[in-house]
């Protein structure tokens, strides 16, 4: 049996620049480095955040395919979103309703932000009908 979903992982092309990135705009703490070779990557970090990880790889060479992204959740989605559009983060798709994929989830807004290489990073939460600048 499955007990949780552990990390989810992804290449990047700078991994101090994307370290910072995620640590100073989303939060997550890096709590695990591995430098050097690690077979054919070249280093790895580990963040956590509360409920769980985000690795990233060292892989310059690799790129993340198109439409990847994955999701953290706030619970005031309009502080959020104004603060990273204040620090910078680009908006890639600006704030819109979300379906509510249980009852929890009413009136959740969704919006995407790129992240260093690329990839998607989307919010969800619970906010007023906020739109971007």
């Amino acid at each position: 049996m499955i007990e949780r979903l552990d990390h989810v992982a992804i290449a990047v092309s700078d991994l101090d620049r994307s370290v910072a990135f995620y640590s100073h705009h989303f939060g997550l703490n890096p709590y695990f480095v591995q430098s050097g070779r690690v077979g054919p990557l070249r280093a790895i970090a580990y963040l956590r955040s509360q409920q769980g990880v985000l690795e990233l790889i060292h892989a310059p060479d690799r790129t993340v395919g198109n439409g990847f992204h994955f999701c953290f959740v706030t619970d005031d989605f309009d502080a959020i979103y104004r603060r990273l559009v204040g620090e910078g983060v680009p908006v890639k798709s600006d704030p819109h309703p979300t379906a509510a994929r249980e009852p929890s989830e009413e009136g959740w807004l969704r919006c995407v932000f790129s992240g260093p290489d690329g990839e998607e990073v989307e919010l969800r939460g619970p906010g007023s009908n906020i739109m971007s600048s």
